[in-house]
């Protein structure tokens, strides 16, 4: 029966408290230990803290009572540098900070008391009466019967006698009561053995999580229930931005922070596109802890024009044909923006509009570009003068420490970047990656380049690193933004503009599930730092991206089928001719 027709035909309606009328901002209820150990330094206290409530069941059933109290549980507490009180007062302070309101089961509360009904709250807990009356008061419900076990030593879940002390004290009979609870058992079972009406509560935005998953999973999974956002459907390129992305991003930024403090930076420099949400987050959540720092409108391609000159046009020559098998000749030169000759030149070339590139077709088209230097070369001076402008704009000066931020893989865009500022300014550039790729290619830059990952295979071992390069769409979605790629910068009198490459072939849809990523990351962030706002307690960096660990590592082949929909992400290797897809990124 429906749930509302339920309400109609009872008299009292009682209300279990945790994950019905109230979520927990954490998925997993010990994670509660595990934040209280991280905020005391015991890294055994979850361990600990299981064991004694373990032995005070032990005790409580040798002393012939129902039900365990907060004091009883702590009672059986060992000794350890922090006073046991201290302990008991934090997670009960805890549970207080992580509680929201369930909106969807306090509109029915609501209901029920405007239609006349008398509601309860009814709950086997361990904690005392006076932590459900300050709660409800603290979130706007007000006062109501409370039947809860530590308080009535009696309990829902082993023969139901809570629920005869409700109905006794209360005055009604059994049969017109109905409670409400998630627990098929204590909550369903053993009221219906008592004669009450049951429903059995089961959230709408419920994602089932294994015990066994990290703190960060749980915190993650815990604020989508709590926070109610009924909008982000399971399975979606949002539910992946904020459960994985938005931990990810957030744990990042962070360790920005950490490294800026240790390394002094005077500016950090968030890289387009990878740095986007990087910039928002730190702005409007997050800003303290950061240097100076700006969402910089650069990429690899643009740096690698600015730094390109006549002297060394040919060196840059297999920059300009990289991943150019499968596309046309003219988009060879879209994709750095240089404006494409008339047909009839290309035609002269061999390289007409049905042309596509080959190997046996490099040869000519090498010889092309080295024909059309001059068009190409225009291009290079704008970007080198739009770059120098953008910097001093920036207050960017000589000898300046100066932190590029930029997901991954390899430190071409690091590189890049340090050749085309070498002539007109010297500047100390420390990349910042989420994590670098095991190549001999990243490994030789790393020897004259300042290159810090987060990720790195000495700590977080080689299996981790080599899935997330393997799955890197996936991650590089996460680092993205809702616009196109940018391929070089203008000069102008009121500042720099960015160009933008679109791309070639169908972008529209992958550019939605982007935006729909970034906006659960959002999402997340305004959650994570509104919690972290409540609680004393900091979760690591390293902790905060064990949720997009999890998902890499563990071959969700359910939820990661959904990257089988992007094509032509990469807008350097899309073509009108051919779809770049998932398994473009075989590595």
């Amino acid at each position: 029966m429906d749930v509302h027709a339920l309400m109609a035909s009872a008299e009292l309606i009682s209300f279990d408290f945790f994950d019905t009328l109230f979520f927990r901002r954490v998925k997993i209820p010990e994670t509660v230990f595990d934040l209280i150990g991280k905020k005391h330094g015991l890294p055994d206290f979850k361990q600990m803290r299981v064991a004694a409530q373990q032995e005070a069941f032990r005790r409580m059933i040798k002393d012939g009572r129902r039900e365990i109290s907060l004091r009883d549980i702590y009672d059986c507490f060992p000794v350890t540098s922090v006073p046991t009180d201290v302990l008991m007062a934090d997670e009960y302070a805890l549970e207080i900070s992580l509680l929201a309101p369930n909106a969807e089961v306090v509109s029915w509360l609501e209901s029920a008391i405007a239609a006349g009904k008398r509601a309860v709250v009814t709950s086997d807990m361990y904690l005392p009466r006076d932590f459900f009356e300050h709660a409800l008061v603290t979130h706007g419900i007000g006062q109501l019967p409370l039947y809860v076990s530590a308080d009535r030593n009696a309990t829902k879940r082993d023969f139901g006698e809570l629920f005869d002390l409700l109905a006794a004290e209360q005055k009604v009979a059994h049969a017109s009561i109905l409670h409400i609870g998630d627990n098929p058992m204590g909550d369903v079972q053993r009221a219906k053995e008592k004669g009450l009406k049951a429903h059995h509560y089961v959230p709408a935005a419920d994602r089932a999580l294994h015990k066994s998953a990290s703190l960060a999973s749980s915190v993650a999974h815990g604020l989508l229930q709590s926070a109610g956002h009924m909008e982000i459907q399971a399975g979606s390129f949002e539910e992946f931005g904020y459960l994985y992305g938005g931990p990810a991003m957030v744990g990042f930024l962070e360790w920005i922070k950490k490294q800026s403090l240790k390394a002094g930076f005077e500016h950090v420099l968030f890289l387009a596109r990878d740095g986007f949400l990087l910039d928002k987050i730190a702005r409007h959540h997050s800003p303290d802890g950061l240097p100076p720092f700006l969402y910089f409108m650069g990429s690899r391609t643009a740096f690698s024009l600015a730094a390109m000159t006549d002297e060394n046009f040919d060196a840059y020559i297999p920059f300009l044909l990289s991943g150019s098998i499968g596309l046309s000749p003219s988009e060879l030169l879209e994709r750095i923006g240089v404006p494409v000759p008339a047909a009839k030149l290309l035609q002269d070339f061999g390289l007409g509009n049905d042309a596509v590139v080959s190997q046996a077709l490099l040869p000519r088209l090498e010889h092309f570009i080295k024909f059309y230097r001059w068009e190409i070369l225009k291009v290079c001076r704008r970007n080198r003068r739009a770059l120098y402008q953008y910097l001093r704009s920036a207050d960017i000066k000589d000898g300046a420490r100066i932190a590029l931020v930029d997901v991954g893989w390899r430190g071409t865009t690091q590189e890049a970047f340090e050749k085309a500022v070498k002539p007109f300014m010297e500047l100390d550039v420390t990349g910042l990656y989420f994590c670098l790729a095991q190549t001999a290619e990243t490994r030789a830059r790393m020897a004259s380049q300042k290159m810090m990952p987060m990720i790195r295979s000495e700590e977080f071992g080689n299996n981790i690193v080599n899935a997330l390069y393997e799955k890197r769409l996936a991650v590089e979605m996460c680092f993205s933004a809702p616009h196109h790629s940018i391929i070089g910068l203008l000069p102008g009198i009121d500042g720099v503009e960015p160009v933008y490459d679109p791309g070639r072939g169908d972008t529209a849809e992958t550019t939605l599930h982007v935006c729909d990523i970034l906006r659960g990351i959002e999402k997340f962030a305004a959650d994570y730092y509104s919690m972290q706002r409540r609680i004393s307690t900091c979760i690591s960096p390293n902790m905060l991206i064990q949720p997009l660990l999890e998902y890499i590592t563990q071959q969700q082949v359910d939820s990661f089928h959904i990257f089988e929909k992007v094509k032509n992400f990469d807008a350097w290797g899309s073509s009108k001719n051919l779809a770049l897809t998932l398994k473009s990124y075989a590595a």
